[in-house]
């Protein structure tokens, strides 16, 4: 993990004057001092919102493969939004919002591992353990390392689309 702060990098900065500069594709780059997505705090809300943005098709579908190569920094965002959650529910929401499939041999693994890189904490109650964020500044790296590597990707791919 790279002590880089992904937040002030200059392609980031790059990324995000060129998002702003994509209205044409419907989409706005977040002004500093607009709400952030996660002051719903409910995560049907906040993939709304995001999906309202940037103006998605209702038929639209996640990729189960994308879903589980991300799964921990969506683990961690759905534990964030909810304030702490088990893990049932947590393959619910995964199943709910973005129609993933995934096997509890699948999700509780993850847990675990994220629990021991010290960003989640396990509190085990009496039929279930429950997890919240530990770490938020790690919490944060983490997700926002990812969003940065799928905003590149997502450029990347968009400004490809003028070459077919």
């Amino acid at each position: 993990m790279s002590g880089d702060n992904v937040s002030t990098s200059p392609l980031v900065n790059t990324l995000i004057e060129e998002l702003s500069a994509g209205e044409d594709a419907g989409i706005d780059a977040p002004s500093p001092d607009a709400p952030k997505a996660g002051s719903e705090s409910n995560p049907e809300q906040v993939l709304s919102s995001v999906m309202e943005t940037l103006a998605v098709e209702e038929s639209f579908t996640f990729d189960d493969e994308i879903v589980k190569q991300n799964l921990d920094e969506i683990l961690i965002a759905l534990i964030a939004l909810r304030d702490g959650t088990h893990g049932k529910a947590l393959i619910d929401d995964l199943s709910r919002l973005f129609d993933a499939q995934l096997s509890p041999g699948t999700v509780y693994p993850r847990l675990h591992d994220i629990e021991n890189d010290d960003v989640l904490s396990m509190h085990e109650l009496v039929r279930t353990k429950e997890y919240s964020v530990d770490d938020d500044d790690a919490a944060r790296e983490q997700i926002e390392r990812a969003m940065y590597h799928h905003l590149a990707l997502g450029l990347f791919l968009h400004d490809s689309l003028d070459e077919l």
